[in-house]
């Protein structure tokens, strides 16, 4: 059962209202704190859309407890059985070439290798798309979610001239990509800190970005500081920016000679913006000390 926003009125309004909502699935690896800020939004009818599903690449994640708590259909797809295991019959040698074209997330030189890898990524990818497609999911929202998706994926959730994959990322991209923003950023020695979330392309952390936040990080602060301050600060962006896609405010303008560039269209764009940097002010993380 998806949750959905509270609705006043007559059933049929309710039903075409219902009909008409953005459709999201959420895909997590751990705990999913990002995923239960959703289901919270949810749950006090402020996210304008229904989390219709929740997958994972690892059964034991707690994200999935979360989720079912919520009662939202949930599903895991294992990575390891396709990319331990034999033959892999699924997926033609003409979409693994077309894949390979226009992947940058493999670097392997040796062309057989690459190409095997790819097809077993693409072969788990099949999996998770057949879930989501099945509930009917419009967007994709990655919540934590540590694996790089192949074009084959993304392509499935295209929305028209709108990429259909989402990422939020703990760093002010294009610095500090992977997996560790917020101990990349607090090593460099930055002053700020920085959220981003973005639209899923065929890169590592390089697709359009949709929305950015900042927070101070003080010099008494450690590793732990930053990185309480910053999840504070992922908990109220995702849900805005679900939003905004859920109420086609969010347009990637093309520009001649360089990057697309999303526009928001929302009358109150700079005033959310300004209310995220002052939450990051206001939040006061459990002091740990700094280790010198």
């Amino acid at each position: 059962m998806a949750l959905h926003a509270a609705h006043h009125g007559s059933k049929a309004a309710q039903s075409e209202s219902a009909s008409t909502r953005l459709r999201i699935g959420v895909l997590i690896s751990g705990s999913g704190t990002n995923l239960q800020a959703l289901i919270d939004r949810a749950r006090k009818g402020s996210l304008e859309a229904d989390i219709v599903c929740v997958g994972s690449d690892r059964a034991s994640a707690y994200g999935l407890v979360r989720a079912q708590e919520a009662g939202i259909t949930t599903f895991v797809v294992s990575y390891e059985k396709y990319l331990k295991g034999g033959r892999i019959d699924s997926v033609e040698d003409a979409e693994v070439a077309a894949v390979d074209a226009r992947q940058r997330i493999l670097r392997d030189q040796d062309h057989e290798v690459r190409r095997d890898r790819l097809r077993r990524l693409m072969a788990a990818e099949q999996e998770i798309a057949a879930h989501l497609e099945t509930h009917g999911v419009q967007v994709v929202c990655l919540a934590g979610f540590m694996r790089l998706l192949t074009p084959f994926f993304l392509n499935r959730f295209r929305q028209g001239d709108l990429p259909g994959v989402v990422n939020i990322h703990p760093a002010l991209l294009p610095a500090f990509p992977g997996q560790h923003g917020y101990r990349d950023t607090y090593r460099y020695g930055c002053k700020w800190g920085g959220i981003t979330i973005h639209f899923v392309d065929e890169g590592e952390d390089t697709g359009p970005v949709i929305a950015q936040a900042v927070y101070p990080i003080w010099d008494e602060d450690a590793c732990e500081n930053v990185q309480q301050r910053g999840l504070h600060l992922e908990h109220l962006m995702y849900a805005q920016v679900v939003n905004w896609i859920a109420r086609g405010q969010v347009r990637l303008v093309p520009r001649v000679g360089g990057r697309p560039r999303v526009q928001i269209e929302d009358p109150a764009y700079r005033e959310v913006v300004g209310s995220w940097v002052e939450a990051a002010f206001r939040h006061r993380p459990e002091v740990v000390h700094r280790r010198t």
